[in-house]
């Protein structure tokens, strides 16, 4: 039987670390920098000859320059998957093109409370988001509103889609929009309302409306329903993502991560941030679709379901449909390593 196994190969994943090495020295990561050091030789030492060859080389880089570390914390221990979308979209409403995506709004604030360190007592933070988002009101700042209470404004929407798409749209972070005309747009991420991420299908799932919280089930559940029950279905979950539109220069690329550079299939990540800085190594074993899943990845994005802790991971797998159908298969504990460059302190 054929290995159907998600795979990336040695090359391009040194490309992938060479880039992220790249981009950590440009920011200037203090007390980090021989990690970036080494990363930037990697390119060369895989470059050419067969992919076993450059296997080969990329493990003897690894062991030469890295130490592995068992990653330890409380919370699940979980690999998940996520990609880019392709959605069919319109310019205006037309028919079940009718959700529109929205740009960042003009009104919403972020506060970062580490601003405020000196000013309370560590105590007092304990416990509290990094960050909060909020619109002023008055002389306070509030929540900003719900999914369900958003109202778009003249300006803040560059484009329409099937409200399931959207929503999906909003769970991969970012996507690419497929306009009538043939031209292509990418829908980047923007922002977010500040609200917990609660899952839409598994509410329906859970009050017997899906089989399972499959996109499928749900775009067939959401056509035969109509657009009011299915909006009323996504405000089940009070998070929004808002977009900006951006032109796609280079298709072959993925959309930028939270780190600022794109990301690769098979060979990104996505962690909480608070655990796992921007461009670290990570060796992650689990299993996929009931065969091992051990591999090396890049943390380059995060997001807010993935946002609970050192063990909670999001894989990167692509683009297209092809992505979202091997992306949905992606749902299984597993084992961390962080590595480090030799010599250097973990902490």
């Amino acid at each position: 039987m054929a290995d159907r196994r998600p795979r990336a190969g040695a090359r391009r994943f040194s490309a992938l670390v060479r880039r992220a090495a790249l981009a950590r020295s440009e920011r200037g990561a203090a007390g980090r920098r021989p990690l970036w050091r080494h990363g930037r030789r990697l390119g060369p030492s895989v470059r050419g000859g067969p992919e076993r060859a450059a296997r080969r080389a990329e493990r003897a880089f690894f062991e030469s320059y890295f130490t592995p570390h068992a990653v330890r914390g409380t919370g699940e221990a979980r690999l998940t998957a996520y990609y880019e979308p392709i959605i069919q979209a319109r310019r205006t409403p037309e028919g079940v093109f009718s959700e529109p995506l929205l740009r960042r709004p003009n009104d919403m604030i972020t506060v970062d409370l580490a601003a405020f360190a000196e000013a309370y007592d560590s105590e007092a933070l304990r416990g509290a988001p990094r960050r909060l988002t909020g619109q002023i009101n008055g002389n306070e700042v509030r929540p900003y509103p719900r999914r369900g209470e958003i109202t778009p404004y003249q300006g803040q929407v560059f484009a329409y889609a099937h409200p399931v798409d959207v929503y999906n749209l909003q769970i991969q972070g970012s996507g690419r929009l497929a306009f009538p005309d043939g031209t292509q747009a990418r829908a980047a991420y923007a922002a977010q309302n500040g609200y917990r991420w609660r899952s839409a299908l598994g509410a329906l799932r859970d009050s017997g409306e899906l089989e399972t919280a499959s996109w499928a089930q749900f775009k067939a559940w959401s056509d035969a329903r109509g657009i009011e029950a299915t909006r009323q279905a996504l405000n089940a979950d009070p998070s929004y993502v808002f977009f900006q539109e951006e032109p796609i220069e280079d298709p072959s690329a993925g959309p930028r991560g939270a780190s600022g550079v794109s990301l690769t299939p098979m060979g990104s990540i996505a962690v909480d941030p608070a655990f796992h800085p921007y461009g670290a190594v990570v060796f992650v074993d689990g299993t996929y679709a009931g065969a091992p899943f051990q591999r090396l990845l890049v943390a380059q994005d995060t997001g807010g379901a993935i946002r609970r802790g050192p063990l909670r991971g999001d894989v990167f797998f692509g683009s297209g449909p092809e992505a979202g159908r091997a992306a949905e298969q992606m749902n299984a504990p597993a084992r961390w390593w962080t590595l480090t460059p030799r010599g250097a302190p973990i902490a």
